[in-house]
């Protein structure tokens, strides 16, 4: 009897949009923690280019820097394909429309994918010894994108909550 209960109540809320949209809030959060981590890292190997002023060649650094930026890349656009895909068309459903901070938050996205594409870019372009200067202009880049992602992942947070409490005032 009582393994018939629990998977009465099992049944019963897989589907419902609330117990959907709650998967996906905590989804979004353990995604966003495991991408802030990374960017920690990502912007940590980026301030220490050029820290040591008797380097002549930051050849190496950058290069190593640089496949940390296309893993950090993919693992980001996995994530705003999710939430273009599934997240932000569920919480348009659930709650009958789109909040209006979603088109400017898919702008900060995009810049800061630029930002770190602008890095890759720029890494594949060396041919001969990085000077100190240009390295520290070229990781740049990757500081810029950490700054946008930093705040575009609070203010994403900030909605998500902001929305949950909604639903949790109306009951659904």
């Amino acid at each position: 009897m009582r393994q018939r209960m629990n998977m009465d109540l099992h049944f019963t809320t897989i589907g419902h949009p609330l117990y959907e949209f709650n998967e996906a809030v905590q989804r979004l959060r353990e995604e966003h923690a495991m991408l802030e981590e990374g960017l920690g890292e990502l912007c940590a190997a980026a301030k220490a280019i050029g820290d040591e002023e008797q380097t002549d060649d930051w050849t190496e650094p950058l290069l190593e820097l640089r496949g940390k930026a296309l893993a950090f890349q993919q693992e980001l656009m996995a994530h705003s394909h999710w939430e273009e895909e599934k997240m932000f068309p569920m919480v348009a459903w659930y709650f009958g429309e789109e909040p209006d901070q979603f088109p400017l938050m898919e702008q900060e996205h995009e810049l800061a994918e630029q930002c770190i594409e602008a890095f890759i870019k720029a890494a594949d372009r060396i041919r001969h010894a990085v000077r100190r200067a240009e390295a520290q202009d070229m990781a740049a880049y990757l500081l810029q994108a950490g700054s946008i992602l930093k705040h575009h992942f609070r203010q994403e947070e900030e909605i998500i909550a902001a929305l949950e409490d909604r639903s949790n005032r109306y009951g659904f």
